[in-house]
């Protein structure tokens, strides 16, 4: 298949037109990629920030249509549109029939970039390829476990549905799962990326007063507005701690770093409440 690869850290990836990819065992489904996302991760690893064993693809915000199926496989077929995770679990072990998917031990490992016994189910001339962030969607084809692709209703656009892979599950589950925002509270978004725009959703499907966002770039807190903010902040212009204050009274129930900078922690603990609860989401 063809795949865009990285064959050395802060180097350009080259598509190829020569790497293979195994047919599914059991357990395991492949799946024709039509649409993946550039999450920040993937830049990460591109650069060398955080460092990863090579030739890899990279891609981890994958959508697209089941290929072929391993032989035990159930609930999943040939044609099925499936969008695609990171992290899929196996949903048997003590954290995961205890809702923590998130912490199962027996996940595959995205430091290594294998699935749980070493394999990748990638490779070129004979030499493993590996699967940046447990997927490698930046191929035509991806290989993963079935608990790493969910069924979608075929009229949903694929375009659409591959950001949840991970920006809206993170920022989503952010709010909801880590936080626990709550019906009435007040909420401070920093940053306005994906993870930080699904941030702003989660705050609003779970019910929150006020969604304060602040961002330097004028069309994200726009699209914030959108999205279910209810006062901007432009942190190039305004102390955003000080704005939280304005706007609440007592500072915010709950800041969410959605960068990833100490800065950014610092200020959410400043603007939050006595009490609040600052949530910083790494990716």
């Amino acid at each position: 298949m063809r795949a865009a690869v990285l064959e050395e850290a802060a180097k350009p990836l080259v598509v190829r037109d020569d790497v293979e990819i195994a047919d599914p065992r059991p357990g395991q489904v492949r799946v024709r990629v039509t649409h993946c996302g550039v999450c920040h991760s993937d830049l990460s690893l591109a650069d060398g920030v955080f460092p990863a064993a090579t030739p890899i693809v990279l891609g981890h915000e994958a959508a697209g249509i089941v290929d072929a199926v391993g032989s035990d496989v159930q609930g999943l077929a040939a044609g099925d549109h499936v969008v695609l995770t990171p992290l899929p679990p196996c949903g048997t072990c003590y954290w995961c029939v205890r809702g923590e998917p998130g912490v199962c031990v027996n996940a595959q490992n995205i430091a290594t970039n294998t699935f749980p016994d070493g394999s990748t189910g990638l490779s070129r001339h004979g030499d493993v390829v590996y699967r940046g962030v447990g997927l490698g969607g930046f191929g035509e084809y991806v290989l993963t476990t079935a608990t790493g692709a969910v069924r979608v209703d075929p009229d949903v656009p694929l375009d659409v549905v591959c950001v949840i892979g991970c920006a809206v599950q993170t920022g989503v589950g952010a709010a909801l799962n880590t936080a626990r925002v709550e019906p009435g509270a007040t909420v401070l978004v920093m940053g306005l990326g994906g993870v930080g725009l699904s941030i702003v959703q989660g705050a609003r499907v779970a019910g929150a007063s006020r969604i304060i966002v602040a961002d330097p770039v004028v069309a994200r807190r726009a699209v914030a507005q959108r999205f279910g903010a209810t006062d901007l902040v432009d942190p190039t212009a305004e102390d955003v701690a000080s704005r939280a204050f304005e706007l609440t009274g007592i500072g915010v129930d709950y800041a969410f770093d959605a960068v990833g900078r100490a800065a950014l922690v610092q200020a959410g603990l400043a603007a939050c409440r006595n009490g609040g609860t600052t949530v910083a989401v790494v990716r």
